[in-house]
């Protein structure tokens, strides 16, 4: 086990850290995109929330794989390069936008009306209005369900090593190739993604704790 780490355990590293970069950078990017997907969403415009509810029921009700490997087909017939690493990240943030449009809509349909009725009534403009009222009553409403959905990133990112994306199961197939060590390899990425998942976990009760001021008594 010491040589096969030795050997083969920077590829598997290096893939596990991309990992992380896919999805951390994909749901950040995800997270503004559904925040804007959920003001069309809650809009009294028709045509945008439509729009809006159009993408997201597209992209919900379909697999995630097959989103990754469209985007990279549908770059390849319009003679697009990109690496697929981009690709990637770029798909995960189409993916995970759809969901947290949902969440954040959500979150916002749960703050009672009068809440903005009361700050528009103190004269408080709109920034003030999301910052000091909006925000700190969403996140309570947002967080468990952005937890998870964070946590399922990570394991559907696995699907795209079907693009050829070097992220941890990727790096893990090529290691097998060299290895034909199929269950110790299969065994450590799964052990690996359980970590990262529970990690993720970990962190989002340390700041539900944090947060618990914030939710209101019952």
């Amino acid at each position: 086990m010491i040589e096969f780490l030795s050997n083969h355990g920077g590829t598997l590293l290096r893939g596990f850290l991309w990992t992380i970069i896919l999805v951390s950078g994909g749901f950040a990017i995800g997270s503004v995109l559904g925040a804007l997907l959920a003001i069309l969403l809650t809009s009294k415009n028709r045509i945008a929330g439509w729009l809006a509810r159009s993408y997201v029921e597209l992209i919900r009700n379909t697999p995630f794989l097959i989103q990754a490997m469209l985007l990279f087909a549908l770059l390849g017939v319009m003679r697009m390069r990109f690496e697929p690493v981009l690709v990637g990240l770029v798909s995960v943030a189409i993916y995970s936008a759809a969901y947290m449009a949902e969440i954040i809509r959500g979150g916002l349909n749960s703050i009672p009306d009068g809440q903005r009725e009361g700050a528009r009534a103190l004269a408080i403009g709109p920034f003030l209005q999301s910052r000091l009222i909006i925000l700190p009553q969403l996140m309570p409403f947002v967080l468990p369900a952005s937890v998870n959905l964070l946590a399922t990133l990570c394991k559907e990112s696995a699907f795209l090593a079907g693009v050829s994306v070097a992220e941890l199961t990727f790096s893990g197939q090529v290691v097998i190739t060299q290895t034909f060590l199929i269950f110790e390899v299969w065994a450590i990425i799964g052990i690996l993604y359980l970590v990262l998942v529970l990690s993720i976990m970990a962190l989002a009760g340390f700041l539900e704790r944090q947060m618990a001021w914030l939710k209101p008594a019952r």
